[in-house]
């Protein structure tokens, strides 16, 4: 059903103008026989006398400026005009086309440039005015004349301008200056309610043009959803490859570094103490397993993981390089958001690798933390080489790039470089969640809270008087000269917003408007079991409660349609007469297919057909004597027996099924047309919806990719190390103790693997940073950065065999 209504509307959508003839000829076809039944002295000519075929031939004419109001709005308006004037003068001075008069200037100013609604609206008072003056000339003076126009007794004889004027001053003097109040008084309340007409008009015209620009430019905005999603999926890709660059780098390399530094010093020390050996090699297996355990947890998960957050960093401080850590301020780390959480831990487990790296032996390291009301700053310095590390021909590396990435990420900002003292520092500004204030009894913190609150409500109504004030029926011009809304664009746009407000202050209006017509139909205008005041009370509530369904159509659709189902079904069932109120039920039926789900049609159509046969053999049983339906199942003793009555129902059931059914097709072309607000912006929540979908979806899809040859890579290695530190312990418990050439050989043998797995891996997080994000530090990766990689992981490897090694 939404398939080929949704192609209907498109179609109507690109072929206006031919939809516009056939709505141009229906109307023609409907007002031909009310021309052909007209009175021809019930519409006077001002100069001319009236007949039937000019009757005919002017009201022919609209079907043309009627055919173009949307497909050429401007031009069709001013050809309206001009048909109207002209028939005003030589008549008639009514034709059944002036009525499209009101049609016509909605058309041009929903439909027209904006820039030229001062124009037509000007014009149409104007001829509003002119209108209404013939109008009372006309209709006051013809009858004087015998029907014939106000001219005809003089015009063939005056032959001069002065034999004219005088001959028409001969005319008015004597028989029509006795009309003259009366044809002022005529033409102005004739010009009073053509205004008020135009004036709801336009009114209604500038509001629907702001209900089209809002539609408008949520289509554009949810086809621009729509389009960007294939781009919004590569981005999910290169950005996943990144955070998993990011990731190895702060796990694996963290890791190799202890590795390397921990053989090193082992090779040396522990080749004459055994004890020193044997604690080095058990660092090696833990830091070898917690590594690999890491890598599974970054394949498998997003974001943080357990052991990576700000409580954890005291796990990241060991022997090498000496920390000293100060903490200014309450520390709150439950104000760090997650994101936050695991980016201060990467940025000191990253800064703590390159001390470890090149800062050069004998260095230490000082972390400074001051916890503000607003953000954390964390200051890491060291004491070591500073800008002397880069002597030897080193650049900063990819660990530098990913901690500035995350913490820009959280919302933060970092710095890092050479201290001006010597050494090394990295700062950086994290950004705290705000405080929740729970309710406290000091007296200047109410007092600051309520200048706040006065403030805010202060600013909320400037604003709400700009507002009020702006309620005009021009266009405002922004500096740049784009169209601004005007007045009632801004409250078009606000009644939008707040449906519900409306939906409810509409429910409210009804209730005081039907609640006198429930408490007369329900018969409890004639009831004695309470007062009346009590009575008029019940009615209202009634009122009321037939109504919450409709106040509440649009936020809950299929909700209230059901609502209202079950309630018209009790009320049929078991009331003993039907209220007019619920008339209202069709409401109910339109939104729910309008604003409900995709299928919801089929559950409305079904409960609309039960009520619509309930209502028939209501009506039914209420011919047969029977005061409800209830009585009529359980009784069925009247003139019919309740089977002919329920089966009686049905004819009347269907006449009403048809009023549901058209409420359900108008529904579904306005869903399938985007020509509700509310409709498109469910539209664009699944867009979005979908959107971050596909956006995950893109990012497990590119992590499984790349994730089995990282894996193999990376663990293969790792599991190296592990079973080398295995043999090395087992080594080194011995009976004998190992000669210290064997253990400085088992250590060099860790440290040599450690330094070909480090410098693989750098070569591994090349090509994901070549082909995913990178900065202006490396502007050679972004230079050759495709969009997304074809080809697998190991042929990317074998083509960049180099790799960035820094």
């Amino acid at each position: 059903m939404n398939d080929w209504m949704g192609r209907l509307a498109a179609w109507g959508r690109s072929h206006v103008l031919a939809v516009d003839t056939l709505l141009a000829a229906a109307l023609l076809v409907m007002c031909l026989p009310l021309v052909g039944t007209t009175d021809t002295g019930t519409a006077p000519g001002l100069l001319t006398s009236t007949s039937s075929i000019s009757l005919y031939l002017w009201s022919a004419a609209t079907i043309i400026p009627l055919a173009m109001r949307r497909w050429r709005p401007e031009p069709a308006a001013w050809l309206f005009i001009a048909l109207c004037a002209t028939h005003l003068v030589i008549g008639p001075v009514v034709a059944y086309g002036d009525f499209l008069s009101l049609l016509m200037l909605y058309s041009v100013l929903v439909y027209g440039d904006q820039h030229h609604t001062t124009r037509f609206v000007v014009t149409s008072f104007v001829m509003a005015a002119i209108t209404s003056i013939a109008w009372s000339l006309t209709f006051n003076l013809g009858p004087l004349f015998d029907n014939t126009d106000i001219w005809s007794s003089w015009l063939p004889t005056a032959t001069t301008l002065p034999t004219c004027l005088s001959t028409t001053s001969g005319v008015f003097d004597a028989q029509a200056g006795g009309c003259a109040g009366k044809i002022a008084i005529d033409a102005g309340i004739l010009l009073l309610c053509i205004e008020m007409c135009l004036i709801s008009v336009i009114v209604m015209a500038l509001w629907q043009r702001a209900r089209h620009a809002t539609l408008r430019a949520m289509r554009e905005r949810n086809a621009s959803i729509a389009a960007r999603e294939s781009e919004e999926r590569h981005i999910a890709m290169l950005a996943e490859r990144a955070r998993i660059a990011r990731d190895m780098h702060d796990v694996v390399a963290h890791t190799l570094s202890t590795i390397i530094i921990q053989s090193d010093g082992g090779r040396y020390a522990g080749a004459n103490d055994i004890d020193v050996a044997k604690r080095t090699m058990t660092t090696i297996r833990h830091e070898a397993v917690r590594a690999q355990n890491d890598m599974h947890r970054l394949f498998d998960v997003f974001g943080g993981r357990s052991g990576t957050g700000y409580v954890d960093i005291p796990t990241l401080f060991g022997d090498r390089p000496p920390v000293v850590r100060y903490v200014n301020g309450d520390a709150l780390p439950e104000r760090l958001s997650p994101d936050a959480d695991t980016a201060v831990f990467r940025l000191v487990q990253e800064s703590l690798s390159n001390v470890r790296r090149h800062a050069g032996d004998g260095a230490h390291v000082t972390i400074d933390e001051t916890w503000g009301t607003d953000s954390l700053e964390i200051v890491i310095h060291d004491d070591g080489m500073g800008a002397a590390a880069a002597a030897d021909g080193h650049r900063p590396g990819y660990g530098l790039v990913g901690m500035r990435e995350r913490i820009v990420a959280a919302g933060g900002a970092v710095e890092t470089g050479p201290a001006p003292t010597g050494g090394f520092s990295v700062v950086a500004t994290v950004p705290l969640l705000p405080i929740r204030r729970a309710a406290s009894s000091d007296s200047t913190r109410d007092v600051l809270g309520v200048a706040t609150g006065l403030s805010r409500l202060s600013a909320r109504l400037a604003s709400l008087r700009v507002r009020l004030s702006g309620l005009d029926v021009g266009n405002g011009e922004s500096p740049d000269g784009r169209t601004q809304p005007n007045g009632i664009g801004r409250m078009a746009w606000w009644t939008e917003r707040h449906y519900l407000f409306m939906d409810t202050l509409t429910a409210v209006l009804l209730t005081m408007m039907l609640h006198t017509v429930t408490f007369n139909d329900s018969g409890l205008s004639d009831a004695t079991f309470a007062p009346l005041p009590a009575r008029r009370a019940m009615a209202v509530a009634v009122t009321a409660a037939l109504l919450v369904p409709y106040a509440l159509r649009r936020r809950f659709p299929e909700s209230a349609a059901l609502a209202m189902a079950v309630m018209s079904a009790a009320e049929l069932l078991f009331a003993p007469t039907m209220l007019a109120v619920n008339v209202f039920a069709l409401a109910s039926v339109y939104s729910a297919v309008l604003y409900g789900r995709d299928g919801a049609w089929r559950w409305v159509l079904s409960a609309a057909a039960i009520d619509s046969w309930l209502v028939g053999a209501r009506i039914m049983a209420g011919w047969n004597g029977y005061r409800s339906l209830a009585e009529t199942l359980l009784r069925g003793n009247g003139v019919r027996p309740a089977w002919e009555v329920m089966l009686g129902g049905l004819l009347i059931g269907g006449m009403l099924l048809l009023m549901c059914l058209a409420c359900m097709a108008m529904a579904e072309w306005r869903r399938s047309s985007g020509s509700d607000v509310l409709v498109l912006r469910q539209r664009e929540e699944a867009l979005r919806a979908e959107e971050a979908r596909q956006k995950v979806l893109a990012a497990n899809m590119e992590r499984e990719r790349i994730g089995a040859a990282m894996r193999s890579e990376v663990a293969a290695t790792l599991d190296a190390v592990i079973d080398r530190a295995d043999e090395g312990l087992a080594m080194l418990g011995e009976i004998p103790a190992p000669s210290p050439e064997r253990i400085s050989a088992s250590f060099a043998g860790i440290g040599e693997q450690g330094r070909e797995a480090l410098a693989h891996m750098r070569r591994l997080l090349t090509v994901l940073r070549e082909t995913g994000f990178s900065d202006e530090t490396h502007a050679d990766a972004t230079a050759v950065a495709p969009l997304s990689p074809a080809a697998p992981l190991d042929e990317q490897l074998r083509e960049r065999p180099g790799g960035n090694q820094g």
